[in-house]
């Protein structure tokens, strides 16, 4: 009896095991569709791959009036600003102007890890405060670069001056922490 029973219970198992497996493969297969469409949204402009295509013309006369095709087509998008082009120096200074935002970034710039270096992200920032407002249990601090933050906790700070140098690094669970010329630690949370 005790046979039949562990035979059952095998079965039940094997049962219940292939239907997690299907369940994550199921799971799998829905998370990687959104993911294979959103790089399909990310394909080079049209416009873009147009010139590119000019490269595969073996004719020199026809590549040639191809590509002044196309590059006028891509001076016109860009004018129309359907088209914008940027330089790796822009993207670093976009993703610092944005550091301290929920989901800095927002995908602008291709953050699917293809290009190690454009993925670089932005662990802390280093500026120099150039006004304070607010007061005990909670300071706001404008800082040189134009971006505003606000203390979140009830750490007690002297009153910070203008001129100070703040460090802010990401912290824990998308939480920011900030020290002053090197002093203690506390919260802070960016307003703009």
């Amino acid at each position: 009896m005790h046979a039949t029973a562990g035979r059952g219970q095998v079965r039940a198992q094997g049962r219940a095991a292939r239907a997690a497996l299907v369940g994550m493969a199921a799971a799998a297969a829905a998370l990687a569709s959104p993911l294979a469409a959103q790089k399909d949204e990310r394909a080079a402009p049209e416009v873009y791959a147009k010139l590119l295509e000019c490269r595969s013309i073996t004719d020199d006369g026809q590549r040639l009036a191809c590509f002044d095709r196309s590059v006028s087509a891509l001076a016109e998008a860009e004018a129309a600003k359907d088209v914008r082009i940027v330089s790796r120096e822009d993207v670093k200074r976009t993703r610092r102007s944005l550091f301290g935002f929920v989901a800095s970034g927002f995908g602008l710039f291709g953050d699917d890890g293809e290009d190690e270096i454009e993925q670089e992200e932005i662990k802390e920032i280093t500026a120099t405060i150039v006004g304070v407002s607010g007061g005990t249990g909670g300071y706001v601090f404008r800082l040189d670069d134009g971006s505003v933050w606000a203390q979140n906790d009830n750490t007690f700070l002297n009153r910070p001056a203008a001129g100070k140098t703040i460090v802010i690094r990401r912290a824990a669970l998308g939480s920011y922490m900030a020290k002053i010329d090197g002093g203690v630690g506390f919260r802070i949370k960016r307003r703009s």
